[in-house]
């Protein structure tokens, strides 16, 4: 009796908790139904849709003539789903083999326990190919966009280039990134228990918005010449370095900006930071006597001195203001414009101090010394041109010869563009203007006159001046067949870290224009340490020729002089040939003075 009551409290008990409990998971799955149905939902939802960026086209980068420096091509990048993946060390080495890769890297990116993890990024449609032929579940690729620059070395100081995930690290890349890179897109997809994606799934997408073209004032042809020719120049004087710039002196468009040593963007990775320096806007160097173009300026535009009014230059010698002034060759009493053709340094600070330390000052800040060009590349540098209240002594003597100054090759070449363009100072343009896909233009980059440096009158007697200077003084060798040309030669030592002037290196320069009465294109030329010979007349000037031949040849501006006259000895054996007037063959002075840090040739 009483085993038989135990009996049934117990079973009481039972059934007691079991209804408790299980109306107790009632409650709890009308409270779940009920009030958290949508957050589960979510967390269901979640697990088996992802959502997928779409990655944007990056704008093209073209030159004057819509011809491609920089454009994207569509590439695979490979993933892995690596807990589907089994045998991991033997996919790890078949990987490594196509993928040329690390295969350990790759074997530890397989054992993790992820649902996705990159394992190349970007890579051929060979690799890729080879890849699908594995035949690996756990295998997948996403099509990534891949920057390319199809000209190679052409122009690559002034293009830039980008990193892996198409962010612009240099030149334009960089400075035009936020036009250039557009906008991600993204796409919901559902996904299966293995988290692959479904065909024909796709829930939601927002496509992307490509990026902007870009369009540079360069002309890949004028580009070309420029950079094969800087290139030749180096290697055949054995130079550390150098930059060309050719600049259209009305529009200020820079036709050409070429800096060498050289590097290839599409492996920018491999090159080194002294070869990706564009040493056109990041280089100061003492101009030395091409710097007298703009002394030149000064003193005209100031009335000073008269073209042909004489100056006793000391016979190459003269003791002034506590040290003594060389010319490296010795001259008496000359014009001043003999003086600019011959490039002598005393005549020209004769000349300069007669002006005044204020009024040249004021001048040589006007054609940009100083201060940026304001052309939108990373890099650019002020330049150094000291107030007049902090010259010494000797900086009268020093600064209108290039001395004391440090100017870049950029600053240099805009600052001839204005005697150019009849005094007037523009502002270097590299864009003219953006646009979309279709073509609609975005935002322009209209011509920027800054300021009249000089009068018509004055702009039109230097360029007279240093048309002598080339036909008849230090500049012969950058003598254009067919045009006459015009600009200055320069020798500079370069100051070592002592403060004093090395007589082993030196920066050889020419600065100039063509034709000398309605110049279409300036010319810079600007030659790191050559040697053997250093000299701007030997060095540079012959690359201003030819780089300005090949320009003129290539807009078909006909030739304003009659070609030389050659007679041949085999028509009239008994007579002499005349010889062939060629840039090359005419005899150049030597002329690196002895003390300055200046030469005129």
């Amino acid at each position: 009796m009483l085993d038989t009551q135990l009996s049934k409290t117990r079973l009481f008990f039972i059934f007691s908790f079991l209804f408790v409990a299980l109306f107790s998971l009632f409650l709890r799955l009308g409270f779940l139904q009920i009030f958290k149905s949508s957050k589960f939902q979510s967390i269901a939802q979640n697990q088996s849709r992802a959502t997928i960026e779409i990655p944007p086209v990056r704008g093209k980068i073209l030159d004057r003539q819509g011809r491609e420096l920089a454009l994207d091509v569509r590439l695979d990048s490979l993933y892995a789903v690596s807990r589907e993946i089994k045998n991991k060390s033997q996919l790890a080495d078949r990987l490594s083999k196509i993928l040329t890769a690390n295969r350990a890297l790759l074997y530890e990116k397989l054992s993790r326990d992820k649902l996705f993890v990159w394992l190349a990024r970007k890579i051929s449609d060979v690799k890729s190919e080879a890849v699908t032929r594995l035949k690996e579940s756990g295998l997948g690729f996403i099509k990534e966009s891949m920057r390319v620059y199809p000209k190679g070395e052409i122009a690559c100081h002034l293009v830039g280039f980008t990193d892996i995930d198409n962010e612009g690290l240099e030149g334009i890349e960089l400075h035009y990134n936020s036009f250039l890179k557009g906008v991600p897109g993204w796409r919901m997809v559902q996904k299966d228990a293995k988290q692959r994606e479904l065909i024909s799934r796709e829930i939601e997408m927002v496509p992307p918005v490509d990026g902007y073209q870009v369009h540079l004032t360069i002309d890949e042809v004028i580009q070309t010449l420029a950079d094969q020719e800087l290139a030749n120049t180096c290697k055949k004087f054995n130079a550390k370095g150098g930059s060309i710039i050719v600049m259209d002196p009305k529009s200020g468009d820079i036709l050409a900006l070429s800096t060498y040593p050289v590097y290839d963007p599409n492996n920018a990775k491999q090159s080194s930071l002294e070869a990706r320096r564009n040493r056109a806007i990041t280089d100061l160097f003492e101009p030395g006597s091409v710097f007298k173009i703009f002394t030149l300026a000064a003193i005209l535009e100031g009335k000073a001195v008269r073209l042909d009014e004489k100056f006793d230059c000391e016979g190459g010698s003269w003791a002034v203001a506590g040290k003594v002034l060389h010319d490296h060759r010795g001259h008496g009493l000359m014009t001043f414009r003999e003086i600019i053709e011959k490039s002598s340094n005393i005549g020209t600070v004769k000349g300069a101090m007669r002006l005044g330390a204020q009024k040249l000052y004021k001048a040589l800040r006007a054609f940009g010394f100083g201060e940026r060009t304001g052309i939108p590349l990373a890099g650019e540098i002020n330049g150094l041109l000291p107030h007049p209240k902090h010259w010494s002594r000797s900086s009268i003597i020093n600064i209108p010869i290039g001395q004391g100054v440090a100017v870049t090759p950029l600053q240099l070449t805009s600052a001839a563009a204005a005697v150019a363009n009849n005094g007037l100072w523009v502002r270097p343009r590299i864009v003219t203007h953006i646009d979309d896909q279709e073509g609609r233009v975005v935002k322009n980059f209209d011509v920027e006159p800054v300021r009249q440096v000089i009068s018509k009158e004055t702009a039109l007697q230097v360029r007279s001046v240093l048309e002598g200077a080339v036909s008849r003084g230090t500049g012969k060798k950058a003598m254009v067949p067919g045009f006459k040309a015009a600009g200055k030669t320069g020798t500079a030592q370069k100051l070592l870290p002592n403060g004093a002037y090395s007589h082993d290196h030196f920066i050889a320069s020419f600065v100039g224009f063509v034709p000398y009465d309605e110049p279409k294109v300036v010319i810079g030329v600007n030659i790191d340490e050559p040697h053997p010979v250093y000299y701007g007349g030997e060095v540079a000037a012959p690359a201003f020729s030819k780089v300005a031949s090949g320009v003129m040849a290539y807009w078909r501006i006909q030739q304003a002089l009659p070609p030389p006259e050659v007679v041949s000895a085999a028509k009239n054996p008994h007579k002499k040939a005349k010889a062939k007037i060629t840039p090359g063959s005419l005899p150049a002075p030597l002329e690196l003075q002895s003390q300055g840090g200046v030469a005129g040739r």
